[in-house]
């Protein structure tokens, strides 16, 4: 993962909630594509156990309707703190 690619996901989610990331914080590529950096495809978790059991839950179960849920309201309460 080059450092650009790394940096340009956290600055454009860092931009959407209007705060920095801490360092424990992990961005998601909704479509798996580390490329696209488009801030629809774009999640954040409190850290890296809530990124894993996310994608574990979507190994598990499939994409549910609470798993889709979750993406469609990531930015709702974007004032967030963890």
């Amino acid at each position: 993962v080059s450092q650009s690619r790394y940096e340009e996901h956290r600055f454009q989610v860092e931009t959407k909630i209007r705060r920095l990331l801490e360092n424990e914080e992990v961005v998601h590529h909704i479509d798996g594509n580390k490329e696209n950096n488009d801030i629809d495809n774009l999640m954040l978790f409190e850290n890296d156990k809530e990124h894993m059991s996310f994608h574990n839950k979507i190994k598990r179960f499939g994409m549910t309707n609470p798993i889709k849920r979750q993406i469609a309201n990531r930015w709702e309460d974007e004032k967030r703190v963890f």
